[in-house]
């Protein structure tokens, strides 16, 4: 590529353009009007050419050697003078690839092919990311340190341990320098989900069940897309102060950590760690690039549900690296024919009210099959907003999700289930786990009729709640 540089004195913006842009293939020539920038620009070993922009605008421009691969990048602080050499390019070299610096608006010929770029913007592409990094590379810093001086370090994820979170604490440990024996992965609940078992054997990662007991084995706890609050009152209650907290989930009060990162616009936890690592100039293996690759896919939908710029730059750099046949092996792991039967039951006892589709499964044998059914349940034409529920074990689980362009599916249910037992989650997807005790007890009544017509009758009470709080407020 050669380019070919008309500018007065924007000498800071092209000399970033310089080492952006060139290489050994690259070739830059700089046509000015001044003698000092001459001087500056010779001084630096940068081939330039000294030649008036009015006097001999039209000889300069018609001489100009403008090959098919030549780039003409034009910044002239006067606007009479830069349309009139636009106008004499697009007369002698029509259709020439050409970047205008100006931060002002502009008419550009039709027979020039051009872009306007403004001045302003190339701080804001170029070195904001940067001076962002800079900032972050501090955090992960003071994180670092804060793990120095201790021989054993508890990495804490959730109860069910998602692909996020488990690609999240495995990054946490490449960041900080640590193995599994001085990083243990650890939650309080075991993994189940198919695809999830499968990333854990397919990744060679161990996430290992323990009990509250397991604290005072370790010096430094820090707690990955999960706040103590998120773990329950039976496990909440026990965690020790925290040293660090990670989490793209909504913040909850009542705990202390002595560095908290929560950004709850993100997708997923997995976005914060990568841009840790790339902060650092990390070397993220494939290994590790699928693990954080997936947990973003698998928390955001591929990118449809609850995205921020930050997931899609991420995903973008991590693609690259990740194994793709691995991550294919993991999203179609076997599927258990008890599963088959729990979906078949929910197809049967689906209601939709108000582009609302409702669905009770009874008994399940795995708490995941009620989430995965709410996703598939927006599928259904017309559907909105998915609410299922299931009864795991000895609690009464409800599923929320709808289609992105909704809100509030986290205020709704904390609204509606939360009285009874824990409930919120973010915009576009939230939960509920009550303990069948206190729903009984509510109700007086343990039939699964009156079950499935309650759960009905409190979310949609939620749902206008919410909504009419919402037209208030605009």
């Amino acid at each position: 590529m050669r380019y070919v540089i008309l500018c007065q004195d924007e000498l800071p913006y092209f000399l970033l353009l310089l080492k952006t842009l060139s290489s050994k293939r690259d070739t830059i020539h700089f046509i000015v009007d001044q003698k000092d920038l001459f001087d500056r620009l010779c001084n630096m070993g940068i081939s330039t050419k000294m030649a008036s922009f009015t006097e001999e605008r039209e000889n300069l421009i018609k001489g100009l050697h403008l090959k098919p691969d030549s780039c003409l990048i034009v910044s002239i602080k006067n606007q009479g003078i830069l349309s009139n050499i636009l106008k004499m390019v697009a007369r002698y070299h029509p259709y020439q690839p050409t970047l205008i610096i100006e931060e002002n608006d502009l008419v550009i010929p039709e027979q020039l092919s051009a872009k306007l770029v403004r001045p302003s913007s190339i701080f804001t592409d170029i070195c904001l990311p940067k001076i962002e990094q800079a900032f972050t590379k501090r955090r992960v810093q003071s994180i670092k340190e804060l793990f120095e001086d201790k021989d054993k370090i508890l990495l804490l994820i959730q109860t069910d341990p998602d692909p996020d979170a488990i690609a999240s604490a495995l990054a946490f440990r490449h960041l900080i320098g640590r193995n599994r024996t001085t990083a243990h992965i650890v939650s309080f609940g075991g993994v189940t989900r198919p695809e999830n078992l499968a990333m854990l054997r397919l990744l060679d990662i161990q996430v290992d069940k323990v009990g509250p007991e397991i604290f005072a084995k370790y010096e430094g706890l820090c707690m990955l897309d999960v706040q103590p609050p998120h773990l329950g009152d039976n496990f909440s209650q026990v965690v020790p102060p925290v040293d660090v907290v990670i989490d793209h989930h909504p913040e909850k009060p009542g705990y202390q950590a002595r560095i908290k990162d929560i950004r709850a616009t993100y997708g997923a936890t997995s976005t914060i760690l990568t841009e840790y690592l790339r902060a650092v100039d990390f070397n993220i293996s494939e290994r590790l690039a699928t693990a954080l690759l997936y947990g973003i896919k698998s928390d955001t939908l591929l990118l449809g549900r609850g995205v921020d710029p930050a997931d899609i730059e991420a995903f973008s750099y991590l693609y690259p690296l990740a194994n793709t046949n691995i991550l294919r092996r993991i999203e179609r792991p076997e599927v258990h024919p008890e599963d088959i039967d729990s979906f078949s039951t929910a197809l049967k006892k689906r209601r939709i009210v108000n582009n609302i589709l409702f669905s009770h499964l009874g008994r399940v044998r795995r708490e995941d099959v009620i989430p995965h059914f709410a996703d598939f349940s927006l599928q259904v034409e017309g559907v909105e907003w998915a609410v299922v529920s299931g009864i795991f074990r000895r609690n009464l689980v409800i599923s929320v999700r709808n289609v992105g362009y909704v809100r509030s599916a986290g205020t709704i249910v904390k609204r509606a289930f939360g009285d009874l037992g824990s409930a919120g989650g973010h915009s576009h997807m939230a939960k509920a786990v009550i303990p069948l005790k206190n729903f009984y007890a509510h109700f007086c009544d343990r039939r699964e009729s009156i079950m499935r017509e309650r759960i009905l009758e409190m979310f949609l009470a939620g749902f206008e709640e919410t909504i009419k709080e919402q037209e208030g407020k605009q």
